[in-house]
């Protein structure tokens, strides 16, 4: 007969079989299409030149809320492409971190709008930008190029 020890180690030697195999089969990252790296590089490159210039302009007008304004409706677009951008090839762990990152970024655009606080706004607009950061290493890892060629 069996001891419970010897029957939890097959079990555990089972799921860690199985947990293997999974790993293996499933969450592999596949490489991403030259043009949809281009395609997602471009609309995380336009987000950061709007931040850069909203913090430009900000600096410039101290409490103003109008850069922030333009900025939140300038990246809303950008935010929805990028969305609908990671093609459904991609293992589901990088699609689940990729649509975080944008949510967090649509959360970060509602405080960029309504807070009422300066300090509240500008934190959002780094919450922008690490986003943006974080969205580009989840690009790494499907295959796309940090460096991306430049046209001449």
């Amino acid at each position: 007969m069996m001891t419970k020890s010897l029957i939890s180690t097959l079990l555990l030697a089972l799921a860690a079989g199985i947990a293997t195999h999974a790993r293996a089969a499933g969450d592999e990252p596949t490489a991403l299409s030259p043009q949809a790296c281009q395609a997602l590089h471009q609309e995380l490159d336009a987000v950061e030149a709007h931040v850069r210039e909203a913090r430009a302009r900000g600096a410039a007008q101290a409490n103003a809320p109008a850069p922030y304004q333009t900025l939140a409706q300038a990246l809303e677009a950008h935010l929805d492409t990028l969305q609908a951008g990671l093609p459904a090839p991609t293992p589901a762990t990088q699609r689940a971190q990729a649509s975080e990152l944008v949510s967090d970024m649509r959360d970060a655009l509602v405080l960029v709008r309504g807070a009422t606080h300066l300090e509240a706004r500008l934190l959002a607009v780094q919450r922008l930008e690490d986003d943006q950061r974080l969205y580009n290493r989840v690009l790494e890892t499907l295959g796309c190029s940090a460096s991306r060629p430049t046209a001449l």
